[in-house]
Order: C-alpha cells, then structure tokens, then sequence
C-alpha cells in the first residue's frame, strides 16, 4: 500500500517521478481509464499524471482489441499500420518507464520493439496480446513497489523550485544554496523543525557576515555575534569607531530582522557554546512559514546592503 497523508478527510498522494509529479485525491476504488482497460493499481494515479496515463492507455487498447480478435480468429495478422502504431506508443511508453527507474517493463518494451523490427511488422493478434499481458504485469508490479506520497501545489511549488524567492541573497552568497534548498524542500514534506534547522543556519551565516564587517565575530562566529552587534548600535555617536560609524545605518536597518528570527525560536532551541540545541520540535506550518519568510528578508536585505 502507498504511504499517504491524510487531508481534508481523504488520503491524497504523490510520486515524484524525476521531473514529473503524479497525483492522486481520490479514496474510492474506482478504475481510471476503465473503458481502456487500466488496473487497480492505476487507482492511485490521477490525470496529473496524464503523460504516462495516455501512452498506457493506447497499448492497453490495442491489447483490448487484440484479445477480441485473438478470442475469434487468433490466427489473424495484425495490419502493418497498426503494428506502427504500436511500435511508436511502446517507443514512447519504454522511454518513460526507463527514464524513471520500472526496469522491468522498460526492458519488456525494448523486446516487442525488437520483435516488431525482426518479424518486419508480421505478427499475429494473439502474439501481440501475450506481448502486452506481460507488459501490463510488469507495469503493475513496479509501480506496486513504490512509495507515494502527496504534495499540494503550493507544496510542490517549495519542492521543485525550492530557491525560486532566494536568488538575490544566493547570487550575492553561493555558500547557502544548499540549505535554501533543503529549507524549501523540508516545509514542502511537512517537516517543519527541518526545515527551519536549515533556514536558521541560512540566517546565522548572515549574522557572522555582519559581525565580520564589523569586527566582532569573537572565537566562536556565530548567533552569539548578535548581542555584541546591538551593543555596537547602541552605542554613542561619538564612542563609535569610524566603521561603527560608516555602517551605522545599515546595523541600524537590519538589526531588526535578525533579532526577530532570533525571538521566533527562542523559546524551541538553546543556544548554548554556539550550538542550536531543540527543545522542541513542534512547529506549525504558520510559524515555520514566518521564520523563513524572515529569514529570507533578512538575507535579501543584507545580500544588498552588506558592502564587498
């Protein structure tokens, strides 16, 4: 059975096939694509997942329509054109299943190809019915030993263009691309503690940008900075060193963000000896979706001010 997510009151799924998403919202038991043929296993499938679902559906035809003619006249040769025909659609389908890892069925679509091409389009109804069974099961046994889950599109927005809202900062600071990602890819799979154990080390690498500017990082750089940074601002104009001075507007503008994505955890994660330790981990997705918001201004806003 499909690992899925409850929502709403209905189990809804998603397999991230490489590029392409495929959906379900249904619980029922109702066969897509029934006229053609499709299995129960198809169920949880759904017509986001229509560019697999179409070329099924054109060889579960034909081997319909072939298990009617074998049924009567199995001796019966299939017409070349449809032979093309079918040649094309398990070109196109064997591609598929081989792109995304069904091993089995795209080998099977590699050698009624080349049974096609070897017999020169000659075969017979029943041969092409047999061919088909089998690729059908094999179809059926790999998608059965998958795993399915659900992304909502906004979810799946997070997922597949995860540093979509961050390229300034990650233009100006290539280092935190990798955790932007893992933040973005986190909140899409409701994991949300992760995904802001991300976002804040995206934040904390901000703060010690700031410090070294200012020349307080200290031994351990890190959110530790943060208080020796507001002492700076709260300092006297004239008990300000010369950088204190050029950039006090800057801290002054920014100090703000940093400290409210500080407030936001402080109650979830000790901050001891420079290490983010979780109290706990209960995060909903409103406050997670806060945090990262505030992270990624804060980075934006320091991605332009910080100066080279």
């Amino acid at each position: 059975m499909p690992l899925g997510m409850r929502q709403g009151g209905r189990s809804r799924c998603l397999f991230l096939f490489g590029d392409y998403p495929l959906v379900t919202s249904t619980p029922s038991c109702a066969i897509l694509y029934q006229n053609c043929g499709v299995v129960s296993l198809l169920e949880m499938l759904q017509l986001y997942a229509d560019m697999f679902l179409r070329q099924f559906a054109k060889v579960n035809k034909v081997e319909t329509m072939c298990a009617t003619v074998a049924a009567i006249r199995p001796g019966e040769i299939v017409p070349a054109e449809r032979c093309a025909e079918l040649y094309a659609s398990i070109g196109v389908f064997g591609g598929l299943c081989g792109r995304h890892g069904l091993a089995s069925p795209a080998s099977k679509c590699t050698r009624i190809s080349r049974a096609l091409e070897n017999r020169n389009m000659q075969v017979s109804y029943a041969e092409v019915n047999h061919w088909l069974i089998d690729l059908r099961e094999r179809f059926e046994d790999d998608l059965g030993a998958e795993i399915f889950l659900h992304l909502s599109a906004d979810e799946a927005k997070y997922y597949s263009k995860p540093d979509e809202e961050w390229t300034t900062a990650i233009s100006r600071f290539p280092k935190i691309r990798h955790d932007v990602e893992e933040c973005s890819k986190c909140f899409a799979l409701q994991r949300y503690a992760a995904s802001l154990f991300h976002a804040l080390l995206v934040a904390e690498f901000g703060v010690i940008k700031v410090a070294e500017l200012f020349g307080v990082s200290g031994d351990k750089p890190g959110w530790g900075a943060l208080d020796r940074l507001q002492k700076i601002n709260e300092k006297k104009w004239k008990a300000k060193t010369s950088v204190e001075q050029k950039h006090a507007e800057f801290l002054k503008n920014l100090l703000p963000l940093a400290i409210a994505i500080k407030d936001s955890w402080r109650h979830k994660i000790s901050h001891v000896d420079n290490k983010l330790e979780w109290m706990d981990t209960d995060f909903s997705p409103k406050v997670a979706g806060e945090i990262i918001s505030a992270t990624r201004g804060f980075m934006r806003r320091l991605a332009e001010g910080l100066p080279k």
